[in-house]
C-alpha cells in the first residue's frame, strides 16, 4: 500500500512539472519581450540633404549660355542655365591651375625656374595661332627671383599665360604631367563634364568644362585654401624686378567689376577670374594649315559678391565676344565686337535681382509642433507630439516671405512603443516651394513617454493565458488531477474490500475454532 501511494505522488509531481513546461516556456518568452520593449532603439537621423534650387529668373534675358549661381549662406542654387553643358572655359582654366599648385606645393615662397619651354608656344613661326598674343604677367625668361606666390598673383590677376606654364613646369617637371594632375583633381572634386588640355585655357577643342563643374572647382579652392581666396580677391600686386622691369612693377586684376575707375564697377564684388577668346583655330590635317572657325567667340567670368551679409558665387560661360550680324538678303554672318562686355552685364543683373528679391527668413520656430504620433503602452497617454529640433532659416523670395513655403510634406510615422526618450528622431519634414525642396528638417519627439508596466504585464499575461498551449496544459492538469483522484478512490475501495475480506476470514476462522472446542 505504501509503495502504491509513493508511486502516485511521484507520478503526479513529474506530470505536473512536464505539463507546465510549455506554459513556463511561453512565460519566459513573455519576460524577454517585456525587457526588449523597455529599450526600443531610435532610428538614426540623416546627416545630409540634397542641394535645393529656385528657378525664378528668366535666363533668356542673359547673354551667357551657361550660368550657375549659388547663395553661399545656404548653398541654395538661385539661378542656373545649361549648368551641365560643356563649354569653353578660356582663362577660367587658371582656377584649376592655381588649385593644383596649392594641392602640391606647401611652401609658396620657394623660387621657381622660368625656362624658355614655358614661353615658346606663345610666339614664333608655325606657332599655334590660338596661343599667339596670349595675355601675360610680364615675367621674363630665365628670371631667377620669382616665387610660387608671385606666379599665382601673375596667374590670377592679369591672367598671365606664361605664369600658368611656369607653375605647371615647376610643380610637375613638365606641362603634360601637370595637365594630368588637373584632370585627376577635377575627377576627385566630382566634375563630370570637364577636361583640361593645357594649364592656361587658350583655345583647344579638348579643353572644356561646365558652369556647375566650375562652381565645384572654385568652391573647393575657396573652402580649402584661404590663400587662394585672398589672391583672387586682390585688386593689385607688386611683382619683383626683372630684365624687363628693372624696378619691379604692379599687376592689376582683370575683373573690371572690382575696380572703381571702370564703368562695370559693382560694390561688393570680389574676384575671382575673367576669361575670353575672340578667335578659334582648328588644324586641318589635309591641308596642313590652321583654319579659323566662324564663331562669335566667348567671354567667361567667375565672381563672388557680398552685400548686407548675403554672399553669392556666380559662374557664367559662353557670353559672345562679338555680336552676330546676319544679312537679311544673303544670310551671310558678320561679326562685330560687342559694345558691352556681356559677362559684366549678366553678373550685375543677377546680383541686382538676387539682393533685391531674396532674404534670409525664419520658416520654422524652435520646437514647433508639426504633428502627433500614436503611442502604444504609454503611461497615461496614447500619443506624443512631434516637433522640429531647432529654428530653421532659409533663403526666400522677399515678395512671398515665409508664406512662400506652400507645402509641408510630413513623414508617415508608425506607432511608437514606450518608453520613448525626448528628442527621439522619427522622420523628416520637407519644405517645398515651386515644386522644389528648399529644406529638409529632422523631426523629434516632444517629450519623454514612460512605459506603463502594469498594462504591459497585464497584456502579456493575458496573451499567455489565452494561448492554446496554456489551455491545453490546464485541461491536461485537470484531467490528471481527476485521474489521480479516481485512482486514489479506486485504491481506497480496493483497500476497503481487502480489509472486509480479512475480517470475514478472521470471523470464519473463529467459528471453526469454537466448534472444535465443543467437541
Amino acid at each position: 500500500m505504501f509503495k502504491a501511494k509513493k508511486f502516485t505522488i511521484i507520478f503526479t509531481f513529474f506530470a505536473i512539472i512536464s505539463l507546465f513546461g510549455t506554459s513556463f516556456t511561453n512565460f519566459t518568452a513573455f519576460a524577454e519581450e517585456v525587457e526588449s520593449s523597455v529599450t526600443v532603439p531610435a532610428p538614426t537621423a540623416p546627416t545630409s540633404s540634397e542641394l535645393p534650387q529656385y528657378n525664378l529668373y528668366d535666363t533668356d534675358k542673359l547673354h551667357s549660355e551657361g550660368v550657375f549661381m549659388v547663395n553661399l549662406n545656404t548653398n541654395i542654387i538661385v539661378c542656373s542655365k545649361n549648368p551641365d553643358e560643356r563649354m569653353v572655359p578660356a582663362s577660367l582654366t587658371k582656377i584649376m591651375t592655381a588649385l593644383v599648385c596649392f594641392e602640391k606645393i606647401s611652401d609658396l615662397s620657394q623660387i621657381v625656374e622660368c625656362p624658355y619651354v614655358c614661353f615658346d608656344e606663345f610666339w614664333g613661326a608655325g606657332a599655334n595661332p590660338n596661343f599667339v598674343g596670349a595675355s601675360t604677367a610680364g615675367i621674363a625668361t630665365k628670371q631667377n627671383n620669382l616665387t610660387y606666390t608671385d606666379c599665382l598673383y601673375g596667374l590670377m590677376l592679369p591672367s598671365g599665360c606664361e605664369a600658368a606654364n611656369i607653375i605647371a613646369y615647376n610643380v610637375a617637371g613638365d606641362i603634360p604631367t601637370f595637365v594630368n594632375m588637373m584632370n585627376e583633381t577635377a575627377a576627385k572634386i566630382g566634375c563630370t563634364n570637364t577636361h583640361f588640355s593645357n594649364a592656361h585655357g587658350l583655345y583647344d577643342k579638348d579643353n572644356y568644362t561646365s558652369a556647375r563643374d566650375l562652381y565645384l572647382i572654385t568652391r573647393y579652392a575657396m573652402d580649402t585654401y584661404p590663400e587662394f581666396t585672398k589672391i583672387c580677391q586682390s585688386v593689385s600686386y607688386d611683382m619683383p624686378a626683372n630684365s624687363i622691369e628693372a624696378n619691379g612693377y604692379t599687376v592689376y586684376h582683370s575683373n573690371k567689376m572690382m575696380r572703381s575707375n571702370t564703368e562695370y564697377y559693382y560694390e561688393g564684388v570680389k574676384g575671382i577670374k575673367t576669361g575670353s577668346i575672340n578667335e578659334y583655330y582648328e588644324y586641318n590635317n589635309t591641308t596642313g594649315k590652321w583654319e579659323e572657325i566662324e564663331t562669335a567667340g566667348a567671354r567667361t567670368l567667375v565672381t563672388t559678391c557680398v552685400k548686407d551679409g548675403y554672399s553669392y558665387l556666380l559662374v557664367t560661360l559662353g557670353a559672345p565676344y562679338y555680336d552676330t550680324i546676319i544679312d537679311e538678303e544673303t544670310g551671310k554672318k558678320t561679326y562685330k565686337k560687342t559694345t558691352q562686355e556681356y559677362p559684366y552685364v549678366d553678373h550685375a543683373a543677377l546680383y541686382d535681382w538676387a539682393f533685391s528679391e531674396f532674404e534670409y527668413a525664419k520658416v520654422i520656430e524652435k520646437n514647433q509642433r508639426i504633428m502627433t504620433a500614436p503611442v502604444d503602452l504609454g503611461m497615461d497617454t496614447d500619443e506624443v507630439g512631434i516637433v522640429t529640433n531647432g529654428e530653421y532659416y532659409t533663403l526666400l523670395p522677399k515678395m512671398d516671405g515665409a508664406e512662400s513655403i506652400v507645402q509641408m510634406i510630413k513623414p508617415t510615422v508608425e506607432e511608437l512603443t514606450a518608453e520613448i526618450e525626448k528628442g527621439t528622431y522619427v522622420g523628416d519634414l520637407q519644405l517645398v516651394m515651386a515644386n522644389e525642396v528648399v529644406a529638409i528638417i529632422p523631426l523629434v519627439t516632444e517629450k519623454f513617454v514612460a512605459l506603463d508596466q502594469n498594462e504591459l504585464y497585464r497584456r502579456r499575461i493575458n496573451d499567455v493565458v489565452s494561448s492554446p498551449a496554456f489551455v491545453i496544459s490546464v485541461v491536461a492538469v485537470v484531467v490528471l488531477i481527476v485521474g489521480v483522484i479516481a485512482a486514489r478512490i479506486i485504491i481506497k475501495n480496493k483497500q476497503k474490500e481487502q480489509r472486509s475480506r480479512r475480517r470475514v476470514s478472521v470471523q470464519s476462522s473463529s467459528k471453526n475454532s469454537n466448534r472444535n472446542n465443543r467437541r
